[in-house]
């Protein structure tokens, strides 16, 4: 009798070699971790260390499951009728579909890295009641599986046992690397010398590796009380993960994901109607000593049920058994209709791959041929340009490889290379989900190696179903032959039109947007500088002077003082031209431009109607004067009425020359309209004429029906014709009726475009605000949550190490101020927590008293640096009210931050001050206040005095009082006056006083 021997490079094939790669091997564990029934596994690349660190919340393993399960290859505890007897399922857990039933995808480790600390713990049972159960250990050098010449019975692997709180401890990897050193030591002479001493030197660096360390990692911990799963401790990595996770260099950031992420990403379904929740979270980070952490296939970069909604095109229904696929259409974004595509290559014969379901949605690459928004197509497009395609999911989970750009299964991009507009679809611009399951589908196998479907008969038929199907939605609702066909050209017609007209519009209107904004920004700076006036005092005096230099006596007098006079005239016409700035028709303007523009009117109406009309009159009361004493009176009043009347009439020509021009225009613009008319009337002449000469022709020839049928067809050709030169007019009867609205004095198309155009603006500025606040929150929300989770360590450590500082002098220095530090930052974290609303379900007592602390808590140090002086009155202290701290915390954090800012250059003293009158409370300073021109504008979005602000703090605190039903304005007379050195010395808006905000409550805004 004889047996097999088992070599030990059997574990290398079965393992490295035969997976696709450090993606597909990472996917592996994934899967591992999924039917251990892990909630959570986190991948951490330790990048400056070459350490791979994967973990999981999963059952986790005993000893007796380690040896007989993990060591063993081929185990069948996973399969119908193995041996063993099938994992538990946790008692707050469904029963999942198995992903794995072959028994070496553990081995695919091997494929990131040279040796595997694994240490694993298992889940107690209910009612167990045998104590806390022991953390596994076990060290794996797979290079020693690559050696030949040596067998499975060669390699002894150690495993241990530890106490939960000593697993992740430097004295666990000395006794594993002991023990596996005895074992190299026996294969000396056995095996090649160069690989031993390789797994000896990465032996060497496991030990100098602090394992403790990896306690500081947020997500499952295998040595924390009640803890269980599995951790797998992979160093050195292999050479290729660099590249897996970096991808291209030389593609442009945010074009295309590496390799890593398009296998990894989308590990549960998100995509399918009705899926459940995924059962378990995947990260994947990067790590640096910095302390940089960046996750790669964060959920949020997948795609979801709204990038459905917000897609051109949908697909979504079930293939029976038969490979027909009944379900609904939605085109551009349309109401859905019922779709049935058979499979004629079946013959009617059931399928060996099964039942199966589909949804997917397709986005336009070009803007001018999608239904989507600018910023809705650009959002979609990043996602779609970094995990784009068509997803295969068993169960719920994800099989690879497909759905990645760079796996197109069905042929997609390869038919559409033929011919675009015949076959349609671009893989790159598909997203979706195929959804099977192990029940309907058994006969779709996974490789071995986990690199797609086995080729049988089953993915054959299911791979020329799927390509059937696209190929018949290409035909029948995007080619002109179809009468859905017709319908999407149309509608992609109208919006490429619609799209070219946009661009049009944008070009030219914020051509004159930009021309105009930089008129008034240069006038209101002028204005600012008091330029006209000045230029209106230049002239006043000029004329003076140029009076007193004429001689009463002289016969000549008279003439060059109105010479004089018209001169000054026509200078004070030119001031006014040049002041004067026209705002575009039909142009909508954004907010920052619309405030300057009601400021310049302002400024503009002070001037004309006061300063320079007061100049014109102080000019003709000089001339009045000089040229009364000159000549008589009855001479005087001749020759200004001769001269007003020639002024008059050179005036009046003026403009009857310009006007003169508007008539040869319009006889041009008519005689075009006119030849467009001209030319539609002979198209449906024409038209008409062709039909009764073919109704002519076969008339004789037809029966009664038939003749009556060819009647109504011609009627129907001759409808169609007239429509369409119809059709040809109707910009032209837009533009007439707008112009008769124009001349009437009632443009009201202009004016909609102009508050729809501002609108939109306004919105987009918004969405801006709304999206960039949204991560902001987001990005708070996770240093908070992370800070919270890491802070219980810092403090244990702390005072673990105060005893050592007590013994040594100089450690205990180190000791106090990093107390000292923790401390100062343990504070700040205390801060967040009266903002969040969430804590408060109902409104709360807020005093004046707390709001003073919470502010001198936050702003101690930065008062006491900028030496500014936070006070408040008795009656704010002694107020209260009733809201959430969430609301009005941050409306005085944001103040008084301002405040600081605009006081810390000015003189001393500098004094912010806190008080309440009738139920208002106010925040006050002394700083350089807020001039008139932008008492309204510091509440807008995006408006800031501030250098490198954003314009959003007083916006977003008007507007979250304002939901609250409070108010937040500025006191035009309020504001600290300034120090006395401050009059002299310091320059400012606010004439003398600094800033005063008020804090209104309901029911008060009139008062």
């Amino acid at each position: 009798m004889a047996n097999f021997r088992t070599s030990a490079r059997t574990v290398d094939m079965l393992g490295r070699q035969q997976i696709a790669g450090i993606p597909t091997a990472i996917n592996e564990l994934f899967k591992n971790s999924y039917d251990a029934y892990a909630t959570t596994v986190v991948v951490d690349w330790l990048r400056d260390r070459e350490f791979l660190v994967v973990r999981d919340d999963g059952i986790g393993m005993s000893h007796r499951d380690f040896l007989e399960r993990w060591l063993t290859i081929g185990t069948d505890s996973k399969t119908a009728g193995g041996r063993l007897e099938a994992l538990p399922i946790p008692p707050d857990a469904r029963r999942r579909p198995v992903m794995g039933e072959k028994g070496i995808g553990r081995l695919a480790i091997a494929a990131l890295g040279a040796q595997t600390l694994v240490l694993s713990r298992r889940r107690e049972d209910p009612g167990q009641t045998s104590g806390e159960a022991p953390v596994v250990a076990a060290l794996i050098p797979w290079k020693l599986f690559e050696m030949p010449g040596i067998t499975l019975d060669d390699i002894e692997i150690p495993v241990l046992k530890v106490a939960p709180p000593d697993a992740l401890s430097n004295e666990t990897i000395n006794r594993l690397t002991s023990a596996l050193g005895d074992t190299l030591h026996r294969l000396h002479g056995m095996a090649d010398q160069e690989f031993l001493d390789v797994i000896q030197a990465d032996l060497t660096r496991l030990r100098e590796f602090d394992l403790s360390s990896l306690r500081r990692l947020p997500g499952p911990q295998i040595g924390a009380p009640g803890s269980h799963g599995t951790v797998f401790i992979v160093s050195p990595t292999d050479e290729s993960l660099p590249i897996e996770v970096d991808g291209d260099r030389g593609r442009p950031p945010g074009e295309q994901a590496s390799q890593l992420v398009k296998l990894l990403t989308g590990f549960s379904d998100t995509m399918s109607r009705g899926h459940r929740e995924p059962e378990m979270r995947t990260s994947f980070v990067v790590r640096r000593d910095s302390g940089e952490a960046i996750d790669l296939i964060d959920g949020d970069e997948f795609f979801t049920d709204r990038d459905f909604r917000e897609s051109d095109h949908e697909f979504v229904g079930e293939f029976d058994e038969y490979g027909t696929f009944r379900g609904e259409v939605s085109i551009y974004q349309q109401n859905p209709v019922e779709h049935v595509v058979p499979w004629p290559a079946g013959k009617g014969s059931q399928t060996q791959c099964g039942p199966f379901k589909i949804r997917f949605g397709y986005v336009h690459a070009e803007l001018r041929h999608s239904s989507l928004s600018p910023d809705v197509h650009a959002q979609i497009n990043r996602k779609l340009n970094k995990v784009a395609g068509l997803y295969v999911y068993r169960d719920g989970v994800r099989i690879l490889p497909y759905g990645s750009s760079d796996i197109d299964y069905l042929g997609i991009e390869e038919r559409r290379s033929r011919n675009a507009g015949y076959y349609f679809f671009s893989y790159r611009r598909m997203f979706g989900a195929i959804e099977i399951s192990a029940t309907a589908n058994a006969r779709l196998q996974e490789k071995a190696g986990r690199e797609g479907f086995r080729e049988n008969v089953a993915y054959r038929q299911f791979q020329a179903i799927l390509i059937n199907f696209i190929t018949q939605l290409a035909a029948d609702f995007f080619r002109s032959s179809s009468d859905m066909g017709q319908e999407f050209l149309s509608k992609r017609d109208v919006l490429e039109r619609t799209e070219q007209i946009r661009r049009k519009r944008d070009k030219v209107a914020g051509s004159e947007r930009e021309a105009f904004r930089h008129a008034l920004q240069k006038v209101l700076g002028e204005f600012a500088e008091n330029e006209p006036q000045n230029r209106a005092l230049d002239i006043v005096r000029s004329v003076g002077l140029q009076l007193s230099d004429l001689d009463p006596s002289s016969p000549s007098t008279l003439d060059e003082a109105l010479a004089i006079e018209k001169s000054a005239e026509l200078e004070f016409r030119k001031i006014g031209e040049r002041y004067t700035v026209e705002r575009p028709r039909g142009i909508g303007l954004d907010r920052e431009t619309s405030r300057d523009w009601s400021t310049y009117e302002r400024e503009l109406q002070f001037f004309e109607r006061g300063f320079l009309a007061s100049a014109a009159s102080d000019v003709r009361g000089k001339v009045a004067a000089t040229t009364s004493a000159a000549v008589p009176l009855n001479v005087l009043n001749q020759r200004v009425r001769q001269q007003g009347q020639r002024m008059l009439d050179g005036n009046l020509n003026v403009w009857i020359q310009g006007v003169q021009e508007l008539p040869r225009d319009a006889d041009a613009v008519a005689l075009q309209v006119l030849e467009r008319v001209r030319a539609a009337v002979n198209s449906a002449s024409r038209r008409a004429k062709d039909l009764a000469d073919e109704m002519s022709a076969v008339a004789d020839s037809l029966d009664q029906v038939e003749i009556f049928e060819l009647r109504q067809r011609m009627l129907d050709e001759l409808d169609a014709e007239l429509d369409r030169q119809q059709k040809s007019l109707a910009p032209i009867r837009a533009y007439l009726s707008s112009f008769e609205a124009l001349l009437s004095g009632n443009d009201e198309l202009g004016d909609q475009m102009e508050a729809v155009e501002e609108e939109v603006l306004a919105l987009r500025n918004q969405v801006d605000t709304d999206l960039e606040l949204t991560q902001l929150g987001r990005a708070i929300e996770l240093i908070n949550h992370e800070f919270a989770s890491s802070i219980k360590a810092v403090r244990r450590n702390l005072r673990a190490l105060r005893p050592w500082g007590n013994r040594n002098p100089k450690l205990g220095e180190i000791e106090r101020e990093l107390a000292a530090a923790f401390e100062h930052l343990d504070n700040y974290l205390a801060l967040f927590t009266p903002l969040q609303r969430r804590l408060y379900r109902k409104p709360t007592q807020i005093r004046g008293a707390q709001i003073e602390q919470f502010l001198m808590d936050l702003f101690g140090e930065r008062l006491r640096r900028h030496d500014v002086v936070l006070t408040a009155t008795d009656a704010f202290s002694r107020f209260a009210f009733s809201g959430y701290p969430s609301t009005f915390y941050p409306v005085f954090v944001n103040l008084v931050d301002n405040a600081i800012f605009w006081l810390s250059d000015r003189p001393q003293p500098r004094i912010i001050e806190l008080d309440e009158t009738a139920g208002t409370l106010k925040v006050s300073d002394n700083g350089p206040g807020i001039s008139m021109r932008d008492r309204e504008a510091v509440f807008e979005h995006g408006f800031s005095r501030k250098p490198g602000g954003r314009g959003l703090g007083l916006k977003i605190s008007k507007d979250v009082l304002q939901r609250s039903g409070w108010s937040l304005r500025v006191d035009p007379t309020g504001g600290l006056p300034w120090p006395p050195s401050g009059l002299h010395d310091a320059v400012g808006p606010g004439g003398g006083r600094g800033a005063e905000f008020l804090i209104i409550p309901p029911g008060d805004e009139e008062d």
